[in-house]
């Protein structure tokens, strides 16, 4: 059976917007925006060929978002309702931090042949995920990852991982900055891509942070739980 996570938005208007993510969904197609076509901004290191017409699987993918969303600011406030099978989430945020969390599962979950490698940590989905969260989910993804495919475990490929949705990101905003009437669509994304980037550089500091999660509880802790007087009734 298919995984499918539903984003539920209410604006401050009360107007209400749904989307379910499906993660085996067909290509987009019917009649799509020229800012689609795989030829308008296509990323420098897009192995897909250029066929007549053809689009970007990621673009096509977002057009429902740019067209109900463009004409929002991205400070505007905005109630965000997360469901999964296994769970959900409520909070109530900006329009720009909605739409990266929503943005970054459709582009995952995508056919781009670049992001698909992302799509592991959709399966896994934290949709408000802080710095150290998102880096010990990328990480754990990759060693994972090497693991399954009997690869030594390391980092080896991480950095080029990084660098190659750096690539994309700068040459997918080209194509939301065409599209967006206002600036709540292409600042997600532009947000989006320094989240990545923060990621990238913040991976050493962050795993040292995330190794003391790893390590025995200190002496002392023990001590003090040894000499805990009994209590009787």
């Amino acid at each position: 059976m298919s995984k499918k996570i539903v984003y539920i938005f209410r604006l401050e208007s009360g107007i209400g917007h749904r989307f379910d993510v499906d993660f085996d969904r067909p290509s987009a197609a019917g009649d799509l925006p020229a800012w689609t076509l795989l030829k308008e901004d296509k990323c420098p290191h897009c192995p897909l060929p250029d066929a007549p017409g053809a689009r970007c699987p990621a673009a096509a993918d977002l057009v429902p978002i740019v067209e109900k969303f463009s004409e929002l600011s991205s400070i505007d406030r905005i109630d965000v309702h997360v469901l999964s099978q296994e769970c959900e989430s409520r909070k109530r945020t900006d329009t720009q931090t909605a739409l990266r969390a929503l943005m970054g599962l459709i582009l995952a979950t995508s056919a781009c042949p670049i992001l698909s490698r992302m799509r592991p940590l959709a399966h896994m989905h934290m949709p408000f995920a802080t710095g150290t969260e998102m880096v010990y989910r990328i990480v754990s993804m990759h060693v994972f990852g090497r693991f399954l495919r009997g690869e030594p475990a390391g980092l080896d490929g991480l950095r080029d991982f990084f660098a190659d949705i750096d690539k994309l990101n700068r040459a997918f905003a080209g194509r939301l900055n065409r599209a967006a009437q206002r600036d709540a669509s292409i600042n997600a994304l532009l947000a989006l891509h320094s989240h990545s980037m923060l990621a990238s550089m913040s991976i050493e500091p962050e795993m040292e942070n995330i190794r003391v999660w790893f390590q025995p509880a200190s002496d002392g802790a023990q001590s003090e739980v040894e000499t805990k007087p009994e209590t009787r009734a």
